[in-house]
């Protein structure tokens, strides 16, 4: 017991002391300035002109070993964009650190009452938590902006008809409309008034909201612009095209509610078993923790209810 609890205390001691390495000391100022270069460097790699070669900041990591193990995996920067559509600004490295810690604290709890495959088993979901936070946190950013994408572009299409140039309309966006639409479109403009083109500040933001709606709407104003037309009346259709796509998606959301609720009642209802069994039959639930026959039991428990929990939710979840 005392070896566990002093390995315990030196992996939790190490690991704050990376995850105080890896924090992110910029100011706000900085990190703005960091955002812009790295979009120019989005239409860099579009569009090889020597005019946009700038000087920008790759760091993945404050601690230079993980930094260059990120880099030299090719997956850092992505996992940065897919943080930052959640609204999370930290680095990539440090949401690693978090979901390592995460993991060792769990599985070190666990294998105090388990054997060594308690580790895996209570270690592996809790190593996980940080990365469901985020994604749900990015798929209920993502949809608040679907929400008002359609009010935006009405806006737009307005600010269009008055005869206001297409910089002052997304200003307009970027000062009237709530977040996060506001500022996702005041990034547009920010790098338009930056002096990068209209078309590369288009696809950045369809790049940074992955959402078809941002596709079609970036697609639109491209085409109109190379091609003409009235952009006015373009807007109009693709904001009821979006406004018939969240009235779609929210019935078919009412319609599998039922299926979300049995998912849940079957997620929570075994552990709440457990819990009522602990307080009336304590004897007989401790056997579950402490012979080999009830470890085992545990353990393929848990990974049927993951099992389960995957099943289930691509049931329910209808793409529209």
């Amino acid at each position: 017991m005392v070896l566990y609890l002093s390995a315990l205390f030196i992996m939790i001691v190490a690991l704050v002391l990376g995850l105080g390495m890896s924090w992110d000391r910029g100011n706000d100022r900085l990190k703005q300035l960091r955002e812009r270069l790295e979009l120019v460097e989005k239409a860099e790699k579009r569009e090889s002109r020597v005019s946009l070669a700038l000087i920008r900041d790759d760091l993945l990591s404050e601690i230079p070993a993980l930094n260059r193990w990120l880099g030299e995996m090719g997956r850092g920067t992505a996992l940065r964009g897919w943080l930052r559509q959640a609204a999370i600004e930290t680095r990539p490295g440090k949401f690693l650190l978090t979901c390592v810690a995460c993991g060792l604290g769990g599985g070190m709890l666990a294998i105090l009452w388990m054997p060594w495959y308690g580790f895996v088993a209570i270690g592996l979901p809790s190593a996980a938590l940080p990365y469901f936070y985020a994604k749900k946190r990015r798929a209920k950013r993502l949809q608040q902006f679907q929400n008002q994408f359609a009010e935006a572009l009405e806006l737009l299409s307005r600010a269009s008809r008055a005869g206001h140039p297409p910089s002052a309309a997304l200003e307009l966006i970027a000062t009237e409309m709530p977040e996060p639409v506001a500022g996702e479109f005041r990034q547009v403009f920010d790098q338009q008034r930056f002096g990068l083109p209209l078309r590369d500040c288009l696809l950045n933001l369809a790049e940074r909201i992955p959402l078809t709606d941002v596709q079609f709407f970036a697609t639109a104003m491209i085409v109109q612009r190379d091609s003409g037309g009235n952009l006015a009346e373009i807007l109009d259709k693709l904001s009821f095209l979006i406004r018939e796509r969240v009235k779609i998606g929210r019935e078919v959301k009412t319609r599998t509610a039922q299926g979300r609720m049995t998912m849940i009642v079957l997620m929570v209802l075994p552990p709440a078993i457990l819990g009522i069994m602990s307080l009336s039959a304590r004897d007989l639930v401790m056997r579950m923790f402490t012979e080999p026959l009830g470890h085992v039991m545990l353990t393929a428990g848990l990974t049927l209810q993951f099992v389960g929990w995957l099943l289930l939710r691509r049931i329910v979840d209808i793409k529209v």
